[in-house]
């Protein structure tokens, strides 16, 4: 279990299909990319094992840059660069990547 409430950002990324990556912000100010994230949290899993996430801040939609999305208007949605993982992991996010969690 994986769980974040606090400040979220963007930073540039010209892999990112929208330009950037989004961060989370934790106390230091020190940003934490969602590639670090999945990096760090996701990649390590092993198959059969199975993380729930719940990140609520900020620009928080793709925050695991998990390869799946799924939002009620439009359904479920591929990334346009995915990072695969062993594991099942599913993220709740406060918001799109585009928007602010008020």
């Amino acid at each position: 279990f994986f769980h974040f409430s606090g400040h979220g950002s963007q930073q540039e990324d010209e892999d990112e299909a929208d330009g950037y990556d989004e961060t989370i912000v934790p106390c230091d100010l020190e940003q934490i990319t969602d590639d670090e994230l999945f990096e760090h949290l996701v990649a390590p899993l092993p198959n059969g094992s199975r993380m729930t996430s719940i990140v609520d801040c900020d620009h928080s939609g793709t925050g695991l840059d998990l390869p799946f999305n799924f939002t009620q208007s439009r359904g479920w949605t591929v990334e346009d660069y995915p990072a695969y993982a062993a594991a099942d992991v599913q993220l709740f996010s406060g918001c799109d990547d585009d928007q602010c969690s008020a």
